[in-house]
């Protein structure tokens, strides 16, 4: 129905443009002095600023801004949005990079064209295809009902706070529907898996490694934490079982440190020690139930190792609660994707869920705004050395992000 324009749509502006994006270096440090999205932040206005959108630069911290943009109909209607992210993860050792990390190099590969560097994958080449969708409806002068919103935060790979400020300032409330522009390989995810982050500190009492006894040594008491950590992972992969498009659940133990502050020595017992836990979540499992079930892990523990040489004292710390989403295939926004795929690819799509949280999460949970994700990339490269997309793959769906838009606003 609206095939016709895509002849508006900007191939080699795409890519030019995801090239532009990788080459700015959108790592946040907080250790270091101008490490974060602002460079990135600058490109994109300026950008969006030359194609006549209507366009906010809203900070949410010192040198950290979201741009806000948008596209407005003729005629009122709903709000669409489309989301990607400005930040990116580290590039970890570069010697191990074959490829520069912030060259946007194109390298043919098994008769495809790739660009290599990290945000090719994660996510700066949907973002270019969302603002070039949006674009082509602008340069067709095609009618439609209603709002293009484009919303670029910052820190999706950190604690969220750039989608976060943009729900509480008031940019979501008229949304209807959003698209969520994350590497899914095209596939259409109704599903995100829901995040918790939790910190459990051991609290024990310093002593010389050669008289053990005449101290606490909290490493015990974390050990036996995992141990009880795996077996409630296993209770809750046989109790809800694999989920069709997420998969399982996990309880993964990611980083230990001990003691807390101060040099660690091989001859001195630790005061403490702490191990953090990222859990993922399907449905049918409840967040405040896992925390209520790990409480009672450190209760049940405590009572079992009350004396002081090998006592267990521990007390749990949640960093960040990111529930499990779903929405429904019959949701408008989730059928104007399907329509547009089917129009691009000539295929039916399929459909998945997205193994890790993303800002949708917050945008559905928070808002109650339907979210479907999608986008081009593998979903095994982000934060991979060597981080790479397919060119033709990034075109496809800046076409299918077009066409979702015409079809979703114009019903």
């Amino acid at each position: 129905m609206y095939k016709d324009v895509l002849r508006f749509f900007d191939e080699e502006g795409l890519i030019k443009c995801t090239q532009n994006l990788v080459r700015i270096n959108s790592v946040f440090d907080s250790d270091v002095e101008g490490a974060n999205e602002s460079r990135v932040t600058e490109y994109l206005e300026n950008l969006l600023h030359k194609e006549g959108f209507e366009v906010h630069v809203d900070e949410v911290v010192p040198g950290r801004s979201n741009v806000v943009a948008f596209l407005r109909g003729k005629e009122p209607g709903k709000t669409l949005l489309f989301e990607g992210h400005q930040d990116v993860v580290s590039i970890g050792d570069p010697q191990k990079w074959k490829y520069d990390p912030f060259g946007g190099e194109i390298v043919e590969v098994d008769g495809k064209k790739r660009m290599y560097g990290r945000g090719t994958n994660d996510t700066k080449g949907n973002t270019a295809a969302a603002f070039f969708a949006a674009k082509t409806i602008k340069d067709s002068g095609i009618p439609f009902k209603g709002n293009i919103l484009l919303c670029f935060p910052v820190d999706e790979e950190g604690s969220m706070i750039g989608i976060k400020d943009f729900i509480e300032k008031g940019w979501a409330d008229d949304v209807d529907g959003a698209i969520i522009c994350e590497p899914e390989e095209k596939n259409l995810c109704i599903f995100q898996k829901g995040a918790m982050r939790i910190k459990v500190t051991f609290q024990g009492a310093q002593a010389h490694g050669c008289m053990p006894l005449s101290g606490v040594n909290p490493n015990w008491a974390l050990m036996r934490f995992i141990n009880e950590i795996k077996h409630l992972e296993n209770f809750e992969k046989d109790r809800v079982m694999r989920h069709d498009y997420l998969g399982w659940p996990s309880i993964t133990p990611t980083m230990i440190k001990a003691p807390l502050e101060g040099v660690a020595q091989i001859n001195v017992i630790p005061d403490d020690c702490y191990v953090t836990l990222d859990i993922r979540t399907v449905p049918n499992q409840n967040h405040e139930a896992l925390v209520r079930q790990i409480q009672g892990i450190i209760d049940r523990l405590s009572h079992q190792y009350p004396d002081d040489y090998d006592r267990f004292a521990a007390f749990i710390e949640i960093i960040d609660d990111r529930p499990w989403t779903e929405v429904p295939k019959e949701e408008p926004v989730v059928k104007a994707v399907d329509l547009a795929f089917r129009e691009v690819m000539g295929s039916e799509p399929k459909y998945n869920g997205v193994p890790g949280a993303t800002d949708g999460t917050f945008l559905q949970v928070r808002k109650g705004i339907p979210v479907i994700v999608t986008g081009a990339g593998d979903r095994e490269v982000p934060h991979h050395v060597d981080e790479w997309v397919e060119l033709d793959d990034l075109i496809e769906v800046g076409k299918i992000y077009t066409l979702a838009a015409l079809y979703y606003l114009n019903e």
